[in-house]
């Protein structure tokens, strides 16, 4: 048996093979690993090289994501755990993994189509984020489709909004300016000591560990001039619950993220930004944000 501790936005996660195979990960993970722990992690993750016959069965559907050209993964009721199908990225017809969720929401197996081979990726795309995201529903978080960048290292900004808005370009801009890129599209923000802090999450590419504490948050889009509104109440909380990623078939989850995000907007602004992709938008923003 081998395993490996990560912390992602300050979870700490264990991941152990039960079965002679080396433990990999994708090259995002690394500079999360930490040497040792001696607390008890937030999760436990056992991996095993065999997909057996009777976890392929497919009852008691909870929910599924796929868009029109790809099968991502879907979630089946097994008696008190969930059973997740995850689909080969390169071939929707083929399965990857399968995985088993405990009631608790804090332990996983994890079973992969790697029969023979002495090597598993227990956290292959897209399962890594799918932890992270059961992580944050336990806990006082959310992951969000957003960018977040840190602005003269002391103060967190948060961009989200639908793909293709410009969240990256937003990063890049004030990137440009000065600025620290925490992540361009995938963030972990928790409530921590009263306050709330923004995290990177793995990616597709390496990139160390980044925090920032939240100041502000935007719900951005283009536009043919830049402007700026401050958001509040129900209209604030809806915009941002559109952009979170959640599994919407369990109405537990889903008090969750109202709750989280209702208290975050009562203390974080929060504005809609339509803009113009260039530079100006950054002091735009510093000069009419509160």
């Amino acid at each position: 048996m081998n395993s490996q501790f990560l912390s992602i936005a300050g979870f700490k996660i264990k991941v152990q093979s039960l079965s002679n195979a080396e433990i990999v990960f994708e090259e995002s993970y690394p500079p999360f690993f930490i040497s040792k722990y001696s607390g008890k992690p937030d999760v436990i993750i056992k991996a095993f090289n065999t997909i057996p016959n009777e976890l392929l069965t497919k009852n008691d559907l909870l929910f599924e994501a796929k868009n029109q050209q790809q099968n991502f993964f879907s979630i089946y009721q097994q008696g008190t755990s969930y059973k997740f199908i995850i689909y080969d990225q390169q071939n929707v017809k083929t399965v990857q993994q399968v995985a088993i969720l405990n009631n608790g929401l804090n332990e996983w197996e994890v079973y992969s189509n790697e029969s023979g081979n002495a090597r598993i990726n227990p956290l292959l795309y897209p399962l890594g984020p799918i932890v992270l995201y059961y992580l944050t529903v336990k806990s006082d978080a959310i992951m969000i489709h957003a960018s977040g960048i840190y602005d003269n290292n002391t103060r967190g900004l948060v961009f989200s909004g639908f793909s293709g808005s410009g969240k990256s370009t937003m990063a890049g801009l004030w990137q440009e300016s000065g600025s620290i890129i925490i992540n361009d599209d995938r963030l972990i923000i928790r409530k921590e000591n009263e306050s709330y802090n923004i995290y990177n999450t793995p990616m597709l590419y390496a990139d160390m560990p980044k925090t920032a504490p939240l100041q502000s948050m935007y719900i951005i889009h283009h536009a043919v001039d830049n402007n700026i509104k401050r958001l509040s109440g129900a209209i604030a909380v809806s915009g941002l619950m559109a952009h979170c990623i959640q599994h919407s078939y369990n109405i537990n989850f889903i008090q969750h993220h109202l709750e989280f995000i209702s208290q975050l907007c009562d203390q974080v602004p929060v504005y809609d930004v339509g803009f113009i992709p260039d530079i100006k938008i950054v002091d735009f923003i510093k000069c009419h944000a509160d």
